[in-house]
């Protein structure tokens, strides 16, 4: 392949992604909107009011953090179960040297 030629297969490649790219932003914005009316119709069914929303929403929030401050709490637990068995593997080297 000629220089001119893989440049032109080069510019023509670059277009198709920002064809792509663009095709991709305009389908996930459908994918919102279409799981956003999901949401509306359920909420419509059921007949869900805006202060029972606003509840789960405050307790989803709740939830999350309180799982995030247990996974942190976890990994200190680890992380610190980790260095003792680190130093202890440490000391018995020491002991056989």
């Amino acid at each position: 392949m000629t220089k001119e030629r893989i440049i032109k297969e080069l510019s023509k490649v670059r277009k198709q992604l920002a064809e792509l790219e663009e095709k991709q932003k305009d389908l996930e914005s459908q994918l919102q909107m279409a799981e956003d009316a999901e949401k509306m119709k359920f909420i419509e069914k059921n007949k869900i009011s805006l202060e029972h929303l606003i509840l789960l929403n405050k307790v989803s929030e709740e939830e999350i953090l309180s799982l995030l401050r247990k996974k942190e709490q976890e990994e200190q637990l680890q992380q610190q179960q980790t260095e003792r068995e680190a130093g202890n593997h440490e000391q018995k080297n020491e002991i056989t040297l």
